[in-house]
């Protein structure tokens, strides 16, 4: 009987040592809102153990011993570690699936570029930056011309496929800083941070000649080439009309906007600044 005793004492420091970790282990995957709950779970388990080493010393040393303590720690014990990680392996999972979705979300389904909500996100977030470092970025909006021309003659199919290899073709003109996303149909948005008004237009002059001069390989028999209308704008501090961030992205978007459509009267295949 001692020496169930002592292994139902040892299997309970186990048991509690492995929830401990668990609780460690978690502490580091938490925001911070919750990591102190976990690392005073951690510390619980910790003291538990320690309180449970004495005890355990005593029925080594003395040979006296209550089987019912013995057996209540190791059940104690053995459901805290059950608990534990049922909590962090359903956590890790959640993360998962969470992470999974976001990413998601964050791209457009057909391009895989940015989605709308996330590449306004994003300028809103350079406009926060931009108010705190004083720095220029840039916005372009750009428009395929006749893409409803591209659809009716060659079918829609054709006129995803145009989309896919359209964004590929802005992504082979950007830096790594730079941001593509799809606010509409066949509307981009891309965020130029920390450039100027003279770099800004040479980036939309590099980026819309580049598009005219792609053929562009879609399913239908021939190659398509297609070219673009591009809006320009930049975000300076000192002549923003608001100190509200969502005021500051409608505002600026809406210049991209309408310079998009200065080019678009302009005869197309042009870039336009406002």
């Amino acid at each position: 009987m001692l020496s169930i005793v002592i292994f139902a004492y040892f299997c309970s420091l186990i048991l509690q040592a492995i929830a401990a970790f668990a609780c460690l282990k978690l502490v580091k995957k938490m925001t911070n809102v919750y990591r102190w709950a976990w690392l005073s779970l951690a510390a619980g388990l910790a003291l538990m153990i320690s309180r449970r080493l004495i005890p355990a010393y005593e029925v080594y040393s003395t040979g006296r011993y209550i089987a019912t303590d013995a057996l209540a720690a190791f059940l104690i014990s053995a459901l805290l570690a059950i608990g534990v990680l049922g909590i962090k392996r359903f956590l890790e999972k959640e993360g998962a699936e969470n992470s999974a979705l976001s990413l998601l979300l964050a791209s457009d389904p057909l391009t895989q570029c940015l989605s709308r909500p996330e590449i306004l996100y994003k300028t809103s977030s350079e406009i926060e930056r931009t108010l705190r470092t004083g720095n220029t970025f840039a916005l372009l909006e750009l428009d395929i011309d006749h893409f409803k021309d591209i659809n009716d003659l060659y079918g829609h199919q054709v006129g995803d496929e145009i989309l896919i290899s359209l964004v590929r073709c802005i992504q082979q003109t950007l830096r790594n800083v730079d941001s593509l996303g799809r606010i509409g149909g066949e509307e981009f948005l891309v965020l130029l941070p920390e450039t100027d008004k003279a770099e800004a237009i040479d980036t939309a002059e590099r980026i819309r000649k580049h598009i005219a001069n792609t053929l562009h390989i879609t399913s239908y028999k021939d190659p398509l080439s297609i070219t673009v209308s591009i809006g320009v704008t930049t975000f300076e501090i000192s002549k923003s009309l608001s100190s509200n961030k969502a005021e500051l992205l409608t505002e600026l978007v809406k210049k991209a906007d309408d310079a998009m459509y200065q080019a678009k009267n302009s005869g197309r295949n042009c870039c336009q600044m406002l």
